[in-house]
């Protein structure tokens, strides 16, 4: 077996919503909120601004979020079906991960209602 077909068969329970994808967003979710909540600011830090003067690394990456937070909220307009998807795209635009991250577990949660309410 090749690596890409491990990757491939650790993926797989991934690909469609499912318990598993479920967990995966509220754990990425939990650690977000905990580092937004727990990352103070420590002692000789230099602040957002100057970072962002002084690194042009920390620029490439301060647009780089902002650029996946865009592909998020695209796949979230073309892919969702619930309502919720293009209030949860825009505020993905402002808020990024901590609306998006939401938004695809609540797509998946009623992906998942849907497929049980079918099977009954």
């Amino acid at each position: 077996m090749s690596f890409t077909d491990t990757v491939s068969a650790a993926a797989e329970k991934y690909r469609t919503p499912g318990p598993e994808r479920l967990k995966l967003y509220g754990s990425l979710f939990a650690m977000l909120v905990l580092t937004a909540v727990l990352g103070r600011k420590r002692r000789g830090e230099l602040g957002t601004r100057a970072t962002l003067k002084q690194s042009s690394f920390a620029r490439i990456m301060f647009m780089d979020i902002g650029a996946v937070s865009t592909l998020g909220a695209i796949y979230l307009v073309l892919n969702g079906k619930t309502p919720v998807r293009v209030p949860a795209a825009l505020a993905t635009l402002f808020v990024g991960s901590f609306a998006l991250l939401p938004a695809l577990a609540y797509e998946d949660w009623i992906a998942l209602q849907d497929k049980q309410n079918n099977k009954q």
